[in-house]
């Protein structure tokens, strides 16, 4: 599928959700990746976000602590087959060490509890090799950009959509083509994680590929009925720049 040796790319990732009372949220940030051809597949080097914003703003205060445990993460190496599919992580326990080293600067930093508590999060993540894969390929970047397109029966899972601690389920079952040959799917089979709140949904999912292999354009849009509370929607766009 990728038709590269060496290759170093950015990507705009965006992120919108629209709630039912109208209001939106969105966030944005660049992503920089670095992959080379290797004797069984590739090896991609996510090395990290810059430029974030949340609501067209710099993040401020707990946000920007947050971003910095994410960001704390980086560089991850990851394993990716032939025909793009992600099978694993490489140097587990060296992304494990400089996190702790990241993660006790940031605490010492702020002296806080509270600071201290929100790291818990990241580290039961890094608990295990297995865990932190598992969760990577959760990541809604993670999920688009390595897509496979050859696979029956996709399903992408939006995590805290369309409110928090809930999630929405869309399965794709059909592929089309656009005149640029581009790929289409558009289902409106999803479920949710079983609170019987949701009514229907709706979502299409448009990914363009450039001569590398590499996606040049992803954009998401999903839409869920929940009831006593209307529609919620959801867009991401990965667009290479």
């Amino acid at each position: 599928m990728y038709n590269f040796s060496f290759i170093e790319s950015v990507y705009e990732f965006n992120t919108c959700i629209t709630f039912a009372n109208g209001q939106k949220s969105s966030f944005r940030k660049l992503e920089h990746i670095q992959a080379e051809e290797g004797k069984d597949g590739y090896a991609f080097t996510m090395k990290g976000s810059s430029n974030e914003t949340l609501d067209d703003k710099e993040p401020e205060d707990w946000d920007a602590i947050v971003l910095e445990f994410g960001k704390a993460l980086y560089p991850i190496g990851l394993r990716v087959s032939g025909q793009g599919e992600f099978v694993g992580l490489r140097d587990f326990e060296g992304i494990k060490e400089h996190w702790k080293a990241r993660r006790q600067e940031i605490i010492d930093y702020y002296n806080s509890y509270l600071i201290e508590k929100e790291s818990n999060r990241y580290a039961l993540a890094l608990k295990t090799e297995d865990k932190f894969y598992h969760i990577l390929k959760e990541n809604m970047f993670y999920r688009l950009f390595l897509w496979q397109e050859s696979l029956q029966n996709q399903k992408v899972e939006i995590r805290d959509f369309p409110t928090r601690a809930r999630l929405a389920i869309f399965s794709f079952h059909e592929k089309k083509y656009d005149k640029t040959g581009g790929i289409i799917y558009d289902t409106y089979d999803v479920t949710d994680e079983g609170s019987g709140q949701l009514l229907s949904g709706h979502a299409k999912l448009h990914l363009r590929r450039d001569k590398d292999g590499l996606p040049g354009e992803i954009s998401l849009w999903a839409r869920v009925e929940e009831k006593d509370a209307g529609f919620f929607t959801k867009e991401i766009t990965i667009k290479r720049i």
